[in-house]
């Protein structure tokens, strides 16, 4: 299974041709999500966003002196009274987002950035949701027929997680793209293949491109993707390809797509 990091969407947004031509550069800072209307550690996402911001901000106003947290900050950050600045802190700190640093003094870990730099997303109602899963089956369709560059064809997408649910407020979605092989690919004009790993952070790219509430997994075989699911697309053309490796090596394919590559 490979999983993207979300911020590899942002060079997608171009011409079907350039994105086919030149996947994403790797080592992109990640860029965690929160979703507005849940809570985190307590707090709405807006609102707990908002906090550690002010928290960053202020310590960054400090200058060159220690960058120390007490309780007293923590709640004029996150407009707290004293109880629940209390139950703030003890949840960061289980969380890893702060480190005690002395009686009453504490500092940042590591997570606390990940939170302040947050993207606070909408979710989706389910006809939003049916509508961008209509949008990722029509590039399906494209990447099937025209990315001659990339290796991979999508065989099936399979939709998982809150849209199996009754609910009508969709936080993700959460798609499996099963893969093939494409025949010769980047043969055609003398065009050479892409690596298996650029070929999948390509069209997993793409994909979240349409949308930041859109989580990506490729996989090889569908007894790998999660229970329940729906089949949203699946490709009526031939998949087999006159150079197929034995089954054995094509079991061996699809194991090191798991172990080395992971697309959140």
């Amino acid at each position: 299974m490979y999983d993207v990091d979300p911020s590899d969407a942002g060079s997608s947004r171009q011409s079907d041709a350039k994105a086919e031509a030149a996947p994403r550069a790797r080592g992109a800072a990640k860029i965690r999500r929160l979703i507005a209307g849940e809570r985190y550690f307590g707090i709405e996402a807006q609102a707990f966003h908002e906090g550690a911001r002010r928290t960053l901000a202020r310590l960054s106003a400090l200058g060159n002196e220690p960058p120390r947290i007490d309780l007293r900050g923590l709640g004029e950050d996150f407009r707290l009274d004293a109880a629940a600045s209390w139950a703030l802190l003890r949840a960061m700190l289980a969380d890893g987002l702060l480190c005690y640093d002395g009686p009453s003094d504490y500092r940042l870990g590591e997570r606390f950035q990940e939170y302040a730099l947050a993207h606070v997303v909408t979710p989706l109602s389910r006809a939003q949701a049916r509508e961008l899963l209509d949008k990722v089956c029509t590039l399906a369709v494209k990447i099937n027929a025209g990315w001659e560059r990339n290796p991979f064809r999508i065989r099936m997408i399979l939709v998982t997680g809150s849209y199996m649910s009754r609910s009508d407020r969709i936080p993700e979605l959460a798609l499996w793209l099963l893969l093939g092989r494409r025949r010769e690919a980047g043969t055609r004009r003398g065009k050479t293949p892409l690596s298996k790993g650029d070929a999948l952070r390509q069209i997993a790219a793409t994909a979240k491109a349409l949308s930041p509430l859109i989580v990506v997994r490729a996989v090889t075989a569908k007894e790998s993707v999660e229970r329940p699911f729906s089949v949203a697309f699946q490709a009526d053309d031939d998949f087999g390809d006159s150079s197929t490796p034995s089954w054995g090596r094509f079991r061996e394919w699809g194991a090191s797509i798991s172990r080395r590559l992971s697309l959140k």
